[in-house]
């Protein structure tokens, strides 16, 4: 067991005094690039073209705010450490292409390792999706029955479902960005293994911690407060996970006599 959200919270708001202000400018500068990236890619909604318009907004996010995104955690992380980075350094793994590369497998790795485990858990939604439609009749040149909007209740269920599902197994990774930014000499594998190995005593307080924020969370729907609540969240996970790992390398210590310890 980790420290609890309190105490995340109040390492979290020690951190960005004098550093508020930039760790603002740096998230505003994530969230233009973001923004920028999103309309572009909308505008060919407007022309109908939805499909195409999924496509692009999708690469975007792969090749361009996910690395962004690991940018902006780096510098949360750094700034722990009493770095002061520049809010351009949210463009860190654009800056070299070997780094950029390393982000990419990351990031794609990240999406395999998700991938498989949706299709699965998707899978009944996707069948009653289907069954539920009216091509699916067409094809059969059948009338569609009257007892499929029946099933219309139960799919709303196993979205929810499948959704909270998928979350909760991606969760034994929520510590693997955290890593990848913090030790770039740490292999991609290494970075997922350790933090599958580290999250299953975490998982419960971060799940914690993230029930504190719904408050936060919501303010920040509103888009304009995110400037100044994505810098405390990201920085309350970036503490939360600095923790996790000292827990850690404790546990590693007492077993093996401080070795196997990740960071000091």
């Amino acid at each position: 067991m980790t420290s609890g959200s309190k105490i995340v919270k109040i390492t979290a708001q020690t951190a960005l005094k004098g550093n508020m202000l930039k760790s603002i400018f740096t998230v505003c500068v994530f969230l233009f690039c973001y923004f920028i990236c999103n309309y572009s890619a909308g505008i060919f909604s407007y022309t109908g073209n939805y499909v195409v318009s999924y496509i692009l907004f999708t690469l975007i996010c792969i090749f361009l705010i996910a690395p962004l995104f690991l940018g902006l955690l780096r510098f949360i992380w750094r700034m722990l450490f009493s770095a002061s980075d520049n809010p351009v350094s949210v463009f860190y793994y654009f800056s070299d292409k070997k780094k950029y590369l390393k982000a990419l497998e990351f990031i794609f790795n990240c999406i395999f390792k998700a991938i498989p485990v949706a299709l699965l858990i998707f899978l009944p939604t996707i069948i009653i999706w289907i069954v539920t439609r009216g091509f699916f009749y067409e094809m059969f040149d059948v009338a569609i029955p009257v007892w499929t909007a029946n099933l219309n209740s139960i799919l709303k269920i196993l979205i929810v479902f499948a959704i909270v599902s998928l979350v909760f197994y991606m969760l034994r990774f929520y510590i693997a960005p955290i890593l990848f930014v913090a030790d770039e000499k740490m292999d991609v594998s290494e970075t997922l293994h350790m933090s599958t190995v580290i999250s299953r005593k975490s998982s419960l307080d971060f799940i914690y911690l993230i029930s504190s924020f719904i408050g936060w969370i919501l303010i920040s729907v509103l888009v304009i407060p995110l400037i100044f609540t994505l810098p405390y969240i990201l920085t309350s996970y970036a503490v939360h996970v600095r923790f996790a790992i000292a827990e850690y390398n404790k546990h590693i210590g007492n077993l093996n006599n401080n070795r196997g310890v990740l960071y000091e």
